[in-house]
């Protein structure tokens, strides 16, 4: 019976102006929907407070001002009485305006004018007139006052406010889990428990750190890279100290340096062995391996034939240099590759060894 009824309702709808001796609305042109349009941008409560127009002019204001927005969604292809009654009774009124000096202001007209306009209202969860919505600088939405509720400045504030409380919460919450991520990040660093891959990527979501603690940990993180580089390769073959010491002295160009004991006899060691034998040896770079080396393991049992050995190299290798080089040049024909602090975020290097090993020592 209900059904039957709705039918027959909706059926009749169309002739309800004809039966009352009226025509049917003609939809508005363009240049009425303009001058619409225009007319509700000319109402007096525009005039109360500084409201902007437009979504990306509002955003600026609020990036440069740290203001959330409120937005107040109308609409001028039509009027609406609730929107005409808030307009005039709630954001042209001086409680309004003195809230207002704490936000950012900003009016969208649904004009039929534009259907990416048109869209903005459902996008900002808006199902009718007026709708008011929170935004942050990068328009996205803290808040929402749906069309149906008691328009007023209190509720406004209420609103404003309870999006601040959202902001604060959420940054303690990702304060607390940045903590947390640090904490697993140094716990498994020092535990070897990470993997290369899930180190990086807490360093990455786990905040800022001191200069310090930051470089102590890509030091580890360095350690991973070395580690997960030699799991690659053949250490047994022969050659493979050529190809792992490139990549190696790479990653030591780009700002890394191991920490862990085998991890510094591997990639020093490794970068030395490779550049005695290059075409243009980085002689800069085997001072700085061989020092290394030398700071770290030259009281150690089993270590000093093989430093004897690289300082007779890196000896010869300065002699030749001097011999061939034109005169005034000295040393490496590289550039430099001592930078002041290593890469906080190691990278994967860009060329991966082949069936090779590592250089260097037990």
């Amino acid at each position: 019976m209900l059904r039957s009824c709705l039918s027959a309702l909706l059926v009749a709808l169309p002739f309800s102006h004809a039966l009352a001796g009226q025509s049917t609305p003609a939809t508005p042109s363009s240049a009425e929907l303009q001058v619409q349009r225009a007319d509700k941008l000319a109402q007096p409560f525009l005039r109360h407070a500084e409201w902007h127009l437009d979504l990306q002019s509002a955003q600026r204001a609020a990036a440069r001002e740290g203001k959330l927005i409120l937005v107040h969604c109308t609409r001028s292809y039509t009027p609406c009485g609730t929107s005409i009654r808030c307009e005039r009774e709630v954001l042209a009124s001086p409680e309004f305006v003195a809230f207002a000096r704490s936000i950012v202001l900003l009016v969208h007209v649904t004009a039929h004018l534009d259907e990416e306009e048109d869209r903005r209202l459902p996008a900002w969860r808006g199902s009718g007139f007026p709708h008011h919505v929170v935004l942050d600088a990068t328009g996205r939405v803290l808040g929402t006052h749906e069309s149906h509720r008691q328009k007023s400045v209190a509720a406004f504030e209420e609103l404003v406010a309870a999006a601040r409380d959202f902001l604060a919460i959420e940054a303690t919450t990702e304060r607390s889990e940045q903590s947390l991520r640090r904490q697993r990040l140094q716990v498994g660093l020092a535990a070897g428990s990470l993997t290369l891959v899930e180190a990086r990527d807490l360093m990455a979501d786990s905040g800022t750190w001191s200069p310090a603690e930051a470089i102590d940990i890509a030091s580890l993180i360095t350690d991973l890279e070395i580690a997960a580089t030699l799991a690659t390769v053949d250490r047994t073959n022969p050659t493979a100290q050529q190809e792992t010491g490139r990549v190696f002295a790479l990653m030591y160009r780009l700002g890394k340096r191991p920490q862990a004991r085998n991890a510094m006899r591997d990639f020093y060691g490794a970068v030395l062995l490779n550049q005695e034998v290059a075409e243009r040896p980085d002689l800069e770079l085997c001072r700085a391996a061989l020092a290394a080396l030398e700071e770290r393991f030259a009281g150690e049992r089993g270590y000093s034939a093989f430093l004897k050995d690289r300082r007779q190299k890196l000896v010869e290798l300065e002699a030749k240099s001097a011999a061939v080089a034109p005169a005034g040049v000295q040393g490496a024909t590289l550039p430099s590759v001592q930078p002041t602090k290593p890469s906080v975020q190691p990278t994967k290097p860009s060329v991966q060894p082949t069936k090779n090993g590592a250089g260097g020592g037990t």
